[in-house]
């Protein structure tokens, strides 16, 4: 925290130790934990290394929604269950400045292109796992329409048209390393774009 440094060390152990895929099924490759195991592990976490825990469980929210939906027989979202597996570091781009609606609204904008994908623009506050994240799970609204919808979609970490600002410096959560994520028309392509919301 004193340096004001990312948790390096701590995600290469727990990504060894199989943390990271938790919520995924022991047939995938995953622990098969459920919600009350991953709970459990991350209040014993939070005991050692809060700032780590505080980072890590933005991507057990991604790899927890998916899990909770595949118990419901919805496997939109089975990709992020696998690709934790495969050791993709899962993030969530949504907090924005001055939207005191979260996920029930959006200032970013989310412009529908022909091919199905979505380009986003906008800026999303306290972005976990800024120096890390392989996969960030963003949402904006499209008006294009005549009823503006939420879009959620993941880009990766080679997408090109957004950047990651060097300004989270909060005390006691320094190494969570949740910086602003702006968006400069990062498309998500359409075999990503997973939910669209009224």
């Amino acid at each position: 925290d004193e340096r004001n440094e990312f948790f390096h060390e701590d995600l290469a152990e727990l990504k060894a130790q199989g943390y990271l895929r938790m919520f995924a099924p022991k047939y995938d490759g995953g622990l098969g934990f459920g919600l009350e195991q991953v709970a459990a592990a991350q209040r014993r976490l939070a005991t050692a290394a809060p700032a780590t825990a505080l980072a890590i469980n933005m991507h057990l929210v991604w790899t927890g929604v998916a899990h909770l939906l595949a118990q419901r027989g919805d496997d939109s979202l089975r990709f992020v269950l696998q690709e934790a597996v495969a050791g993709e570091v899962f993030a969530f781009g949504n907090s924005e400045a001055g939207n005191d609606q979260v996920l029930c609204d959006s200032n970013t904008v989310a412009q529908p292109l022909p091919d199905g994908s979505y380009s986003f623009t906008g800026t999303k506050i306290f972005t976990s796992l800024s120096p890390a994240w392989t996969r960030l799970g963003i949402f904006g609204k499209d008006s294009s329409g005549a009823e503006p919808a939420r879009v959620h979609a993941f880009i990766t970490r080679q997408t090109p048209g957004y950047t990651i600002k060097d300004d989270w410096n909060t005390l006691g959560m320094r190494a969570s390393q949740s910086n602003t994520t702006v968006l400069h028309g990062a498309i998500a392509p359409a075999d990503r774009v997973f939910r669209k919301l009224p």
